[in-house]
């Protein structure tokens, strides 16, 4: 599949810019995750999304521009993501979703509506546009959510779940307690 070759390709040129160049400071992303590909260091919103949108540029440089904007964090930048929902690229309609979630800016709402409700979109593009409108958590993305929870596509409709479940913990107030338990003494009785 398209995508796997892709992927591995992201990889492969990832393993070696870090032999190369080693972990750098640009590589840290901001929102904790571990990318794909160091964000680009040019740090025009323009120029980013003349790479992001040029199907005839690689993958991995196309990634760089996609986390460069995500990390610039303006609407402009959001704009120039979701200009990119067009790309020929499943993977990479995909991680510009994933992207759009980690940003929660409401702007994107819209597009990410558009490719959820969209069936000729792949689902992994349409599962992680359901992700991100979980952490956009709208009203209109809420609905939207609770509407394709019954999508025939699995992918969809659970992830359209586990949005809606993640929504509804985070309004619990819970936390993850368990992470914060002391590990029990060897030898002591319970």
């Amino acid at each position: 599949a398209p995508e796997v070759r892709e992927t591995c390709e992201l990889a492969l040129h990832r393993i070696e810019e870090m032999k190369n160049n080693g972990v750098d400071e640009r590589s840290a992303s901001p929102y904790l995750s571990v990318d794909p590909a160091a964000p680009a260091s040019c740090s025009s919103v323009s120029e980013l999304r003349d790479i992001l949108l040029d199907e005839e540029k690689g993958m991995y440089e196309r990634y760089a521009a996609l986390f460069a904007l995500r990390n610039d964090g303006g609407d402009e930048a959001v704009f120039a993501i979701v200009d990119s929902l067009g790309a020929k690229s499943a993977l990479l309609r995909h991680e510009v979703a994933y992207v759009l979630g980690q940003m929660q800016n409401k702007a994107a709402s819209n597009a990410l509506i558009r490719v959820l409700k969209d069936v000729a979109e792949h689902p992994m593009v349409r599962h992680e546009a359901a992700e991100a409108l979980g952490s956009i958590a709208d009203e209109r993305s809420i609905a939207l959510l609770e509407e394709f929870a019954k999508d025939p596509e699995p992918i969809v409709s659970q992830s359209c779940e586990v949005a809606l479940s993640m929504l509804e913990f985070e309004k619990s107030g819970k936390s993850f307690e368990y992470l914060f338990m002391q590990n029990p003494v060897a030898g002591e009785a319970a």
